[in-house]
């Protein structure tokens, strides 16, 4: 296989093993940045979940420390056992929720610092909710009414209320933080799966693009190279290989052979040199092409031997006449150099109306080139005898 061709195809191999591992780089790329993006994604996702448990934390607080006040005034009111129980169950779920607003916001400095204040103050208010039960239980309706008058009077849950809107505010405005936040990182992941996907596509197309240019050169060079291997590197006639196929596609077909090697070639060889020899092969094979037609096959099967395939004739009379024209445009003297050279042709033939084979044919077209050959041996050498007598 010629070099330029196996060039090739190394070529391709190698665009392709290229691509293959540039693909997987980029791949992976694009695996780390998506992971990256998408986890920062997650976290700010994470932080909004937060947030809203925080603010949903402050509003437990607030509802069950008022809700626990409410229920004191209730009984203060309408003295029910009820009420009581209430108070009790809201103070221990007011301490539970400000126990989780501190675990919530202990990652936010600023914000535990308010989570712990609240704390404090929602303890103070529960200690009196207690004390205060422990009061009416003990006291009666009016020590009750008594203390919650003057708790009232001081508003003893301002500050806590205050506290709790403080940082229920300050939630907010890191709520929508946190949401630009996830905004922009999900943003950057189609940003970047815009563009990586696009620089994918792209290095996929140029690999497409080029793999198909050197497939193209590949197939011209494999082209050439059935071409090469069917022709005669000297002539560029078809070599026996092609003959032979062209007579495999013709058989049971009407076909004729014209069969011949040069006369006094060797001669030629021996006193000019190979150059004069190979300029004669050259000449010759020119010669026969301009005496075939187009849908005949010249080949050169040997040193100086030569068939001529024509798909299509039988008749031996025609047959014959093409011979004969090919005979006399053979011996027709050669140019060379400042002189002429002169070989000759013992031309033999046959045809078939598609009941022989090739190799019959080629058989009998040699056995009437031999016949003419020795022919014309004799009657050389008899017109030589002739001279010397």
């Amino acid at each position: 296989m010629p070099a330029a061709t196996i060039g090739a195809f190394h070529r391709i191999a190698r665009v392709l093993q290229i691509s293959h591992i540039a693909a997987l780089f980029v791949l992976l790329a694009l695996g780390v940045l998506l992971w990256s993006n998408i986890s920062d994604f997650r976290r700010a996702e994470a932080w909004i979940d937060r947030s809203h448990d925080v603010q949903t934390q402050i509003d437990t607080v607030r509802s069950t420390v008022l809700h626990g006040g409410l229920a004191l005034r209730n009984y203060a009111i309408s003295p029910k056992e009820e009420f009581l129980s209430a108070t009790a169950r809201l103070s221990q779920a007011a301490t539970s929720a400000t126990t989780q607003l501190e675990n919530l916001v202990a990652e936010d400095p600023d914000q535990l610092v308010r989570a712990q204040e609240v704390a404090a103050e929602a303890r103070e208010i529960v200690g009196w909710y207690l004390s205060s039960r422990v009061i009416a239980e003990r006291d009666g309706v009016a020590a009750l009414q008594q203390s919650l008058s003057s708790r009232v009077n001081i508003d003893a849950s301002s500050r806590l209320r205050r506290l709790l809107d403080d940082m229920d505010e300050e939630e907010g405005r890191r709520l929508d933080v946190r949401r630009a936040q996830r905004e922009e990182r999900f943003a950057a992941v189609q940003r970047w799966c815009l563009v990586l996907g696009a620089a994918f596509v792209g290095f996929t197309l140029g690999t497409v693009i080029h793999v198909n240019k050197l497939v193209g050169l590949g197939e011209s060079k494999v082209r050439d190279l059935h071409a090469h291997a069917d022709k005669d590197p000297l002539t560029g006639l078809s070599n026996r290989r092609a003959l032979q196929r062209q007579a495999e596609a013709l058989n049971g077909m009407p076909m004729a052979v014209i069969s011949f090697d040069l006369d006094r070639f060797k001669p030629v060889n021996d006193a000019y040199g190979h150059a004069a020899g190979d300029h004669v092969l050259k000449t010759v094979a020119q010669r026969l092409l301009h005496q075939s037609r187009g849908g005949d096959l010249v080949a050169r099967v040997g040193g100086d031997e030569f068939v001529i395939l024509i798909p299509g004739l039988q008749d031996d009379h025609t047959l014959g006449a093409i011979a004969a024209r090919v005979r006399t445009a053979i011996e027709a003297p050669v140019a060379f150099g400042p002189g002429e050279l002169s070989v000759g042709a013992s031309v033999g033939y046959a045809c078939t109306a598609g009941d022989k084979t090739f190799a019959c044919l080629c058989e009998s077209a040699d056995a009437m080139s031999y016949a003419v050959k020795r022919s014309t041996q004799n009657a050389q050498g008899n017109e030589r005898g002739r001279r010397v007598g």
